[in-house]
């Protein structure tokens, strides 16, 4: 429904955008003259993707709308718009819609036409010139961005260099001083396979997160290489694909911080590692479990002291023992070989089983609720899925054994950590294992030895006695790190300069 138009309230919401910077008030009411303000029902389509008959921007003049793009025969929701956002500004450069818009509730919304605006800065010279001179303003506060969209602008032009070669970016984030040395040779590797007359590879690495904050630090990279706590959800997607982002490639094998249905939606491919070292991982649990088991810590701490007394520090033979390994994938697989070394009789779980795995002695894959009512030592190793987040809490906790240990070297979110304090004060649990936490995002790869710990819960469970945690440590061995470079580089072959899409890319990854 259209709306009486207040040309001077209309400026004011225009002003708000940065759609229009630099303009002042007497060009910016020019504009509001062209427009009219309509109102949108919850539910109502605003603009719809493709649409080639669109003759329309709309700034959100109040509200709320979404934003979804076609995946199939589905709608993915990339992001919401708010009051001084804006769509369809694709039209200027006569491109269709590229998304859908739907009013989430009662949203008012001013309709610019593509063809008047056009024509206003045709006839308005000097108001086309505050335009472009806001423009430079803002994008001023964008240097890095401006510098390697500079760059990617000459190697393209064949006015300013003669170099035909391809020219492909990536952009690493989250890099860290553990994984210099073995990446950046990696790359070396790959760079040296191509053939120099043909191709170029740049590489830019950060320290810092991917997130909505620092996602313009991928400006003008086609691959974008992250970590496991880095951020690719819908909005910093969208904001990637913009940039021209084609592959969103991960140093590691989970990727519950992609969303992949967004992802699909916006056409950017996701690689990952998927098993840079199960050997590695496996390990670490099983050291973390023997560790518990024989009270290394608190043993190595009292020696120290010249505290020699035993007391307190009796642990039990794993021989004969029952283990339950939730997750029986390729690092699930090598704890249980390890564990059946020791002697152990092994009950697994996993929504999908292995047929190998079915056929091993001592191997038996049960229900939950036996693996649970019946190991003495419980090991994850399941991705983290919303059907598996938090799968260990008060109710599957109460079903195990009394003086279970718990061994957590997959996903932090697996497990309810305010769930397992209470269990271990209980003494339901006698160990517990950490290796990853669910709140690690803010703590974990960083120093925070001079910080006030004001994760309480992460806090408390450094109390504990019979608690041993780890910071995300468990992959980190030499052959790792280079498993996850070579692998990478691999993933970044297949995708830019094979061009491999979806199902014939190695590691893809798809929802």
């Amino acid at each position: 429904m259209i709306m009486p138009n207040n040309t001077t309230d209309v400026a004011g919401v225009l002003a708000s955008t940065h759609l229009f910077p630099g303009l002042d008030a007497v060009q910016l009411e020019a504009i509001a003259a062209e427009t009219e303000l309509v109102e949108f029902a919850g539910g109502d389509n605003i603009c719809v993707e493709d649409d080639i008959t669109a003759q329309s921007m709309y700034v959100i003049a109040s509200g709320k709308a979404h934003v979804f793009k076609r995946n199939g025969n589905e709608q993915v929701k990339l992001i919401s718009l708010n009051p001084g956002e804006y769509i369809g500004e694709s039209l200027l450069e006569n491109l269709p819609i590229n998304a859908t818009v739907v009013a989430a509730e009662q949203t008012t919304a001013l309709r610019l036409n593509t063809t008047a605006f056009k024509r206003i800065l045709n006839e308005h010279p000097v108001l086309a010139e505050s335009l472009l001179r806001g423009l430079a303003k803002e994008l001023r506060s964008f240097r890095t961005v401006l510098a390697r969209s500079v760059s990617v602008a000459r190697s393209r032009s064949s006015s300013v260099s003669k170099d035909t070669r391809t020219v492909v970016r990536m952009a690493v984030f989250d890099f860290m001083k553990h994984e210099k040395e073995s990446f950046e040779a990696a790359v070396e590797t790959f760079r040296s396979s191509l053939d120099p007359a043909m191709y170029a590879f740049e590489v830019q690495y950060y320290e810092s997160k991917l997130d909505a904050k620092t996602v313009r630090l991928a400006a003008g990279c086609q691959v974008v290489c992250i970590f496991v706590n880095d951020t690719a959800n819908a909005e910093v997607l969208t904001l990637l694909q913009a940039q021209g982002v084609q592959l969103l490639t991960l140093r590691c094998a989970g990727f519950d911080m992609v969303d992949l249905k967004a992802a699909a939606a916006l056409g950017i491919a996701v690689t990952r590692v998927p098993a840079y070292s199960p050997y590695a991982v496996a390990e670490f649990a099983v050291t973390l479990a023997l560790c518990l088991n024989r009270r290394m810590v608190a043993a190595s701490g009292r020696v120290k002291q010249g505290n020699f007394s035993l007391a307190g520090l009796v642990g039990f033979d794993f021989h004969g023992k029952t283990v339950g390994v939730i997750g029986t994938g390729k690092i699930g697989q090598c704890f249980i070989k390890i564990m059946l070394g020791f002697g152990c009789k092994i009950l697994c779980y996993d929504a999908y089983p292995s047929k190998d795995v079915a056929t091993w002695e001592n191997c038996t894959y049960v229900t939950l609720e036996e693996l649970y009512s019946q190991s003495r030592i419980i090991s994850l190793h399941a991705p983290l899925l919303p059907e598996t987040k938090y799968m260990i809490n008060k109710e599957s906790l109460a079903k195990m054994v009394q003086g279970v240990v718990l061994i957590n070297t997959s996903r932090g979110g697996l497990v309810n950590t305010q769930d397992l304090i209470q269990a271990l004060k209980s003494g339901k649990v006698s160990g517990a294992g950490l290796d990853v936490y669910e709140n690690e995002k803010s703590l974990y790869f960083e120093d925070h030895s001079l910080s006030v710990m004001e994760d309480d819960a992460y806090a408390r469970l450094t109390t504990f006695p019979n608690v041993l945690v780890t910071g995300h440590q468990a992959f980190l061995t030499e052959e790792a790190l280079e498993k996850i470079g070579a692998v990478t580089m691999e993933n970044v072959r297949e995708s830019l300069f094979e061009h491999k899409k979806g199902k014939e890319l190695t590691n893809v990854v798809m929802q």
